[in-house]
């Protein structure tokens, strides 16, 4: 694994906006009401031609509540997972007694981790001076920053890097399935991620939209290494078009273009809606390997029909992306959640298969001698061959005489027996048809 810097303290300091000026994107959602990122969020960033993780918590406080209850929780995991410590601070608020008791904190639990006590928003001589009171922290060497405008980011990045250990070959690997929790909200996508990882890694709520940003979780399974992307679910657009959950769901549609595999959580109690039509079809669109997995399916009555009957239901309503794969899961008691990224993993390797030409052509000419295509307004339609074509799905060109002759039946049957034949399970497919 990369070293990892979390950074860490109250509210509304700037976490988020020192975390996209680090990692160089807009992926922590930023805004003035305090608590907005209310979990930890991880990404990629490079410095000085050192690669190393970046985590952004929550906001370190000491309210009742039990959102806030959680949020600290979070926060001293990620102290706990993290090789350096930003402790930031707001030089415009000024000092504060949460300031102080996490100073205390990360002195008396954490000696043993380089902390760097970051004073943001100082954009003048003046606020700097201001911020020499933060000293009282315990901290006697603050680094005087400001993450809006990127004055001082860069000389206490190069002291980060500094205490950083020397990379192995295998730290710079990172060969990983990358999978996307999506799904409505309140389907279970934490859950899932925690009972995976055997850990609270998410704040999990009943209340809809608690992760309200685009979470990373790697772990392996069988010597493999995995990515998972948990997400705040895609809302209908009605109820998002004001406020923080319409950019976590602009958030959601990135995790998916992310991805390798789009894991679709439904809720067993409520089966398919709409909104998961959309999210089929938008990562089919994307051409991500696609599953879906029944979330609480232990609070369903079944017997040995049940599944049947429930995946059956689900393929009429999806019509002819019938070839996604479907798993009864729950979170809960963790069953089949094990079979799952397996097979997750098993349509990733689909997504990368590759066909030689010569045995594409003896499947094409098998299929053309068994089911000729139709003539179109008296003219033949002759195909010539076939090829895959090299990109990151499969994508597969048929050449013949005129492409417009191809009728739209015949193109689903070539579809189908190539799924027939060939292992597609759980991935889309590009048929393309050029002249020759």
């Amino acid at each position: 694994m990369k070293p990892l810097v979390a950074l860490v303290g109250r509210p509304n300091v700037g976490k988020s906006t020192l975390f996209n000026r680090i990692t160089r994107s807009k992926s922590a959602i930023t805004d003035s009401t305090p608590g907005v990122t209310r979990d930890r969020h991880m990404a990629q960033a490079e410095w000085q031609g050192k690669q190393f993780m970046v985590m952004d918590t929550g906001g370190y406080c000491h309210e009742k509540d039990t959102i806030s209850t959680a949020m600290l929780e979070q926060t001293l995991t990620a102290i706990h997972e993290a090789d350096a410590i930003l402790f930031m601070v707001d030089v415009r608020s000024g000092l504060t007694y949460l300031d102080l008791d996490m100073s205390g904190m990360l002195k008396k639990h954490f000696r043993d981790k380089p902390v760097y006590l970051v004073v943001n928003k100082v954009e003048s001589r003046q606020l700097a001076y201001e911020g020499e009171e933060f000293r009282k922290t315990g901290f006697t060497e603050p680094w005087f920053i400001s993450a809006r405008e990127g004055t001082g980011v860069a000389d206490l990045l190069d002291e980060v890097v500094l205490s950083f250990p020397e990379a192995s070959p295998e730290d710079e690997k990172d060969e990983v399935t990358r999978l996307a929790i999506i799904g409505r909200p309140n389907v279970g996508k934490s859950s899932f991620v925690n009972a995976l990882l055997g850990t609270n890694r998410h704040i999990v709520s009943n209340t809809p939209g608690t992760t309200r940003d685009a979470i990373d979780s790697r772990f392996k399974r069988n010597g493999k290494d995995f990515l998972l992307i948990d997400t705040a679910g895609l809302r209908k657009r009605t109820k998002i078009d004001k406020g923080i959950e319409f950019y976590s769901s602009l958030r959601t549609e990135k995790s998916i273009e992310r991805c390798d595999v789009a894991l679709l959580l439904l809720d067993a109690e409520q089966g398919l809606e709409k909104q998961d039509i959309k999210i089929i079809q938008m990562a089919a669109e994307k051409k991500k390997g696609i599953l879906i997995l029944v979330n609480k399916w232990d609070l369903i009555e079944k017997d040995s029909k049940t599944s049947k009957k429930y995946s059956d239901n689900l393929y009429a309503q999806i019509g002819n992306l019938s070839w996604i794969p479907i798993h009864f899961v729950s979170a809960l008691t963790r069953k089949n959640l094990y079979k799952a990224i397996d097979t997750a993993h098993e349509i990733s390797l689909n997504r990368q298969r590759k066909i030689s030409t010569s045995e594409l052509n003896r499947f094409l000419q098998h299929v053309l001698s068994e089911v000729p295509p139709s003539s179109k307004s008296g003219r033949e339609l002759k195909i010539k061959y076939m090829t895959q074509i090299g990109a990151h799905y499969p994508v597969f060109a048929f050449f013949c005489n005129n492409p417009d002759l191809v009728l739209s039946n015949y193109k689903r049957f070539l579809e189908k027996r190539l799924r027939q034949t060939f292992d597609f399970t759980g991935v889309p497919l590009s048929l393309r048809y050029k002249n020759k």
